[in-house]
Order: structure tokens, then sequence, then C-alpha cells
């Protein structure tokens, strides 16, 4: 039902596959094993949460739903045992295993108690998929006990086994509705006609390889670089369903979009063009797009000496909050290249290397005051942003930073500079360009990659091997200096723009240093914070109640600013987007068209305007601000 739920197309592979008409492929990755493993040990954490509080537990082994599971499971629910685990459960064409079977007090045919389903999920927000499960285990609870249970729950990582409490009945129609649709699906001799759209499930799925050649095979409109869902269905309404026929549309469009604004559609049109026309010479071609005020080669500074080349590798999946266990640089000192690698294999080293990053960058500026660090992509400065939030440290000499405009993101260079027949803009796809040849083989260092994060992920960092690490820290070397590669040949593009009379300018320098009522108040409070922390552990998991609190009362003391600084961080990443990437971002709107004036005064106007349809997160009574900073919103 999940599959059903994530892609109608795996619903009849598989089903295809239950017919023997295909075979399923076998599909192995050593990440999806990783996390089958942390689920495990997060599903036998909270069990032992249970039975340290006296609770019963039975385990129903095996991972079928058998027969003899099935007598074991209702026999256990019978005899009123508080905890059931792997619980398996059957009715009608419908099966499957709950993690947690939790006995509460309401009464049922068993007796006076009945049992709710509960289960235990990695993820920190719970899907709708999870729901659905709980919602079909909750129905084949209540054929055993003669009543549905009222709750469900999930019970998600890092909340000491605090459950999220479900009221079934808020998603029962949802849940009929799904299963009507799967039954439909699969309850027909004929086979429902689907196509493998790309999704979200394609990379954990087992038909992920046959979907993709699929798609190749068919020219699909999802290989061309940068189209959105919404511009495959706007284009598929005019019967333009290939990656040749979208290059192939003539200009200018000829019709009004209902969804997007013509200026996107054409943008996909002409990257499909360059892409079908790289595809027919067997070379990767570009070409330079028209420079526009603030964007694309507009936003290279001048070259320094002391510039840095930034490459972070992380994984979001160890611990709470994830590890940036990798924070790579580049950089030249009299001429010769240099790399460090800062490794991060615990909080402890992940605090150390962000402050040796900062403190190095800062120290780097007094001898060039015109260095910038160039990265490739929003990661590294989110990175940095998330490792100052999280430890407290570095705020102020990071946000210095930010506002001297220090940080240069060379993949929006990239996009608002030039138009190159890619079907991804990484920077790896982009080499040829630039003639840059790794000494990593990235086969290679995928496999490191994909070992030392599985040991990262399963807390065994002393497992990691020593010749992985190097691989990584190769691979993560050849980032930096291929991001000084590019901006080296982007100079040289830029000064060709320059050759043929184009006007291209560099960036206006940013702002530095605090205010000096700021950096008052941080001499006041930064002694105290000091004090607080004194012997506290970086590591949460290390701390005593005591220590604990004492770190929470230190982080109150700039709680406030921190909150404020996402905030503008937000509208300043939002400011810096172009219309064409507005459009698809939902916090903001884009190609807004003045109507008429409907009433206000002639000092404070109110305005219509009408927009082409795009999704956003913008609902009535919101405030809104437009890119030049007026405040415009509900009085």
């Amino acid at each position: 039902m999940v599959g059903y739920l994530n892609c109608r197309h795996v619903t009849q592979l598989e089903h295809a596959a239950a017919r023997g008409e295909l075979s399923r492929p076998k599909f192995f990755d050593p990440a999806l094993e990783a996390l089958w493993e942390r689920g495990k040990q997060h599903e036998l954490a909270y069990v032992d949460h249970l039975r340290a509080q006296g609770l019963s537990c039975v385990v129903v082994e095996g991972v079928d739903v058998s027969d003899e599971a099935v007598a074991q499971t209702i026999a256990a629910m019978r005899a009123g045992v508080d905890v059931i685990v792997q619980g398996a459960l059957r009715g009608g064409s419908w099966a499957g295993r709950a993690d947690i079977l939790q006995r509460v007090d309401t009464p049922s045919d068993l007796g006076d108690w009945s049992y709710e389903a509960a289960d235990t999920k990695l993820a920190r927000e719970t899907k709708g998929g999870t729901v659905l499960q709980l919602c079909l285990y909750s129905e084949l609870i209540g054929e055993v006990q003669g009543t549905m249970p009222i709750f469900a729950s999930v019970i998600p990582p890092w909340t000491d086994f605090a459950p999220e409490r479900y009221r079934l009945a808020d998603f029962a129609a949802y849940h009929r509705q799904v299963k009507q649709g799967l039954l439909g699906a699969i309850g027909t001799d004929k086979p429902a006609q689907t196509y493998p759209e790309p999704t979200s499930n394609c990379d954990i799925c087992n038909w992920s390889t046959r979907c993709d050649k699929q798609r190749r095979d068919d020219d699909h409109l999802c290989l061309v670089a940068g189209i959105s869902s919404m511009q495959i269905a706007e284009l598929k309404d005019h019967d333009i369903t290939t990656a040749t026929a979208l290059a192939e549309l003539p200009l200018p469009l000829p019709w009004k979009p209902e969804r997007g604004s013509k200026e996107s559609l054409t943008r996909v049109r002409e990257q499909a063009r360059i892409q079908l026309e790289s595809r027919a010479s067997g070379e990767l071609r570009y070409e330079l797009l028209a420079p526009v005020a603030g964007f694309g080669l507009n936003c290279l500074p001048e070259p320094c000496e002391g510039d840095v080349f930034l490459d972070f590798e992380g994984d979001s999946f160890v611990g709470q909050h994830g590890l940036e266990y990798l924070l790579g640089f580049h950089f030249r000192e009299k001429g010769e290249p240099q790399y460090r690698g800062l490794w991060a294999l615990d909080r402890a080293g992940e605090k150390a290397a962000f402050e040796t990053f900062i403190d190095f960058v800062l120290e780097r500026k007094k001898v060039f005051p015109q260095l910038h660090v160039y990265h490739y992509g929003g990661y590294e400065p989110g990175a940095l942003k998330r490792l100052m939030g999280r430890y407290g440290t570095r705020e102020d000499e990071l946000d210095s930073l930010l506002r001297g405009l220090v940080f240069v993101d060379l993949l929006s260079v990239v996009r608002h500079s030039l138009r190159a027949g890619v079907e991804s803009y990484s920077i790896k796809k982009l080499e040829p360009l630039y003639g840059y040849v790794r000494d990593a083989s990235l086969p290679d260092a995928n496999l490191a990659l994909n070992r030392l994060q599985v040991n990262l992920e399963l807390n065994d960092a002393a497992g990691i091997l020593p010749e992985d690490k190097q691989t990584v820290e190769a691979y993560n070397r050849d980032d930096c200096v291929s991001t000084e590669a590019l901006r080296d040949w982007l100079e040289a593009e830029r000064a060709k723009l320059l050759s043929r009379g184009l006007e291209v300018t560099r960036p206006e320098p940013g702002e530095s240093g605090p205010s000096e009522g700021l950096s008052e108040w941080l001499e006041r409070i930064m002694p105290l914070i000091e004090q607080l922390t004194a012997d506290v552990p970086v590591d949460p998991q290390e701390r005593s109640a005591e220590q604990h609190a004492r770190w929470l009362l230190a982080n109150l003391l700039e709680w406030h600013r921190r909150e404020e600084k996402a905030t503008w961080w937000e509208y300043f990443r939002l400011s810096d987007l172009s219309a064409d990437e507005l459009i698809d971002e939902r916090a903001g709107l884009a190609g807004l068209t003045f109507l008429e004036t409907v009433g206000g005064t002639a000092k404070c106007p109110i305005d219509r305007y009408s927009f082409p349809v795009q999704e956003a997160d913008i609902r009535a009574g919101k405030g809104l601000r437009v890119w030049i900073g007026v405040e415009k919103g509900p009085r």
C-alpha cells in the first residue's frame, strides 16, 4: 500500500512479478542496509525501554506473515501480554507486521484490555505512508479484538521514546481511498497503463534501473536539466512529451502557459535544445547568456591570491542532527597549491573543525583583505550556519564573513551565465568544459564514501578503514581543486564577454564587523557564557543533567538573536533569486503583473496583481515583502 502511494508504476511492476510475468530485480545498497540496521537498533532500544518499565514482552520471530506467526500473535493478544514485538497480522487480502502492539486499558473481546499499534521510525517527520501503515495495522488488530483502536503511535528517534499519537478516525477516509485505489489497480485482469515518472522513491526502489532505462529510451522530459514537474505537466497538456519535441518547439511559445511563465518554459526549451545538440555532436557544448545585472558573471569578485575553495562531506543520518565529517579547503601559498582536510568523526571534532576553518579564514583575511571563499552550491554556507548554531561558537565571526559577502556560490554564477548540454549542473558534469581531470576514481570514491558513512551511522567510527579515509579525502580535494579550476575558467569566459564590448561588472563589497551596540552586548555576555559552559562536554550524550542545564541557560542569552538570524538568512536567500528561480520557490511569488488600484489613499494605495499559477506556501493573512524590502501585507 505504501509502495502504491509512492508510485503507481511500481505497483504494476510488483503485480506483474507476483504473476510471474517479470523477474523482480536484485537490489543491494549499503546505505539502505545501514538504514535497516539503524531502524532495528531503534526498535530494540524502545523494547528495552518498555521492559525497563516492568512490561512483559513477546517477540514474534521471523519476517513473513506465516500461519504460525499470526497464531503466535493472536495467542499473545488473548493472553494480555503488555508488548508484542513484530506482531504478524492478517485479514482478507491484507497482511503486515507491526513493530509494536501495545496493550491499553480499553475493553474489547479479549477482555478488559485491547491493543494499539506503534511503529518505530527513524524519520524526524512522520510521513503519510507511515500513518497509512498504522491505519492498516489498526484495522487488522480490530478484526482480532472486536473493536477498532482509537489511537496509533509513532516512536521517532531522539525523543526519549516519547510517542507521537495519531487519532485514527482523522485518517480513516484517506486510508479507505488509498486501499480502494490499490485494489482497483491490481484487481483486474488487464493491468492499468502506468509510466515510470520519476519520484523521490526511485533512489530506494528495486526497479529503478529498469525505469531509468525506459525513460532514456523514451527521451523523457525529465532528462532536461532543471525542468520541474509543473513544467512537464504543462508541456504534456500540449502533447510535448519528449526532450526532442521540447527542443524543436518554436519560439516564441505559441501559447500562454497555465502553469508557470513563458520565460521559464523558454529557458527549459533552450536547455533541451543544447542538450540535443551535444548529444548529436558527441561533444559537450555550451553557450554564454547575455549578462544580467546582479547575476551570473556579474557576481564574480576580482580574483585574489588569498582565495579559498571549500567543500564539505556530510552525512545527515549520523546521530540526531547529522555530522559534517570532513571539512576540506584548497588555497595557495606563494602560488603553490595547498589542501587541508579537517576530519570530524564525533561532535568535539566537528566543533573543532568548524572553529579551525573560521579562524583560518579570518587570519588569512588580515593578509589578503579581498579574499573570497568559493564553493559550489548552497550546502557549504548552510553547513557553516548550522554548526555555528549547534555549538554557539564563532557566531559573530561567521556573521562578519556573511555580511562581507565573502562566500561566492559558483553554481549560482554558472546557472545565470551559461547554458550547457548536460542533464545535471553538478560540478562533475561540467568538468569536461574546463578540462579538469580528477585524481580520485569516482567509482572507488563512491564505494569508500558508502562504507565510511555506514560506519558513522552505526556509531562505529573506529571501524573506518584508513584506505577509505584516504580515498574520501582525495575525492574531497578533487572537489576543492575543481572549484578553483571552474572559477578560473569562468574568469576567462568573462574576459571574452568584455572583449566583445559587453558590460560585466564586479559585485560591490559587503559590510564587515558588528555594530557598536552589538559589540558592547557581546562583551557583557561572553564571559558569562564561557563560565557557564567551561566544563560542559560538546556531545549532549556525555553531559550530566546539571551540565546540560547550564548549557541551556548559556544559550538562552543569545537565543532571540540567533532565531532572528535564521529569518534574515532566509529573507536574503530569497532576495538573491532570479524571477525564474523564484517561480519554483514555495516561499515566494514571481511573475506579478499590476492590474489596478482598488482602494486606499494616494500615499497608501491598495493594488491588485495577477501572477502565473505556481506552488506557494503563502496564505491569506501573512505579511509579504517585495524584493526591494517594502512591507506589503494586511493592516
